[in-house]
């Protein structure tokens, strides 16, 4: 069997063609991104054998789905589904707030999130999986299939278009997880402040052991339930051209440092930050697709002398 087909870590999310306008009017039409590949991508900086679960729409480029392949990663994954790629509009009012429209068929968002059915059988074996935004309704399903199947451990990366009215089940949902992952505005949406360490012990006393509260420029806030211990990171110091995907390539990266060193929080949030800061690089997944782990390991050397312990 392929080695691709046995994977430490998988991420499940959205395969999607992005139209990303900057604060200062700078647009780029076309850029394939989704949280699936910005989050594959910054795992396998740390964790060689990540796979991702996206299916793609039958109008996915031909050229694209040849990269994905080419970066070491594999369509065992990735169905084809019978309606159009996920279409989105990202406006920037600033690096870390923006308005999102989709320019898709909203029916398709559900046709276009993973199911159980699309996790291929060597897959379960994975030693994590991080679910990232997408339907609700998709994660409950994911959710509940990872905790059936598998050992692994779950987190959980929430949507923040679908809070509002779904708090109660989304907090349902939080305490399935063993790791939450919400940024600030979910927090806000979800608890109506946005105070990350009390948001923090809010959502582990609902079960999960580690909280990540993602700040955006302002790095990161992490929980250890078990012993009460909060980490507060900085983010890599570097100017964004563009910051879609950034918390997706956290997210796994995160995840993907646990595997190989699971007391380590500090170097789970340094690798986590430094995936990030491939991602804000470039335009689109483009600053991802070209690094090396061995760039990443170099980018560490500059980060490891920042970190917080509050």
């Amino acid at each position: 069997m392929d080695v691709r087909d046995r994977p430490r870590l998988v991420c499940c999310g959205n395969l999607t063609i992005d139209d990303i306008v900057q604060p200062d009017g700078t647009a780029r039409p076309g850029c394939i991104g989704g949280d699936a590949l910005y989050g594959v991508l910054g795992a396998r900086l740390f964790e060689p054998t990540a796979q991702m679960v996206a299916p793609m729409g039958d109008d996915f480029p031909d050229g694209i789905a040849a990269s994905i392949t080419s970066a070491g990663l594999s369509h065992a994954g990735l169905p084809r589904r019978a309606c159009a790629t996920m279409h989105t509009r990202f406006d920037y009012r600033t690096h870390d707030t923006r308005s999102v429209t989709l320019l898709s068929d909203p029916a398709d968002l559900e046709t276009l999130s993973p199911r159980p059915a699309d996790v291929p059988e060597p897959y379960w074996d994975a030693g994590g999986c991080v679910i990232l935004a997408m339907t609700l309704a998709a994660q409950a399903e994911l959710v509940t299939a990872w905790r059936a199947r598998s050992r692994a451990l779950v987190a959980l990366d929430p949507q923040e278009e679908y809070i509002a009215g779904n708090e109660v089940a989304i907090m349902s949902l939080v305490a399935r997880v063993d790791i939450f992952m919400p940024s600030l505005d979910e927090v806000r949406h979800l608890l109506g402040h946005a105070d990350p360490a009390e948001a923090a012990h809010r959502f582990a006393a609902l079960g999960p052991r580690i909280v990540v509260i993602k700040l955006g420029a302002e790095g990161c806030l992490v929980l250890d339930a078990s012993s009460g211990r909060i980490v507060r990171m900085p983010a890599f110091g570097q100017t964004p051209v563009d910051t879609t995907g950034a918390g997706d390539a956290f997210c796994c990266a995160f995840l993907a440092s646990l595997l190989s060193a699971p007391a380590d929080l500090h170097l789970a949030c340094s690798r986590a930050a430094v995936a990030a800061s491939f991602a804000i690089s470039t335009f689109g997944a483009d600053g991802l697709f070209s690094a090396t782990p061995g760039q990443a390991q170099a980018r560490m050397l500059d980060y490891t002398g920042t970190k917080v312990l509050v």
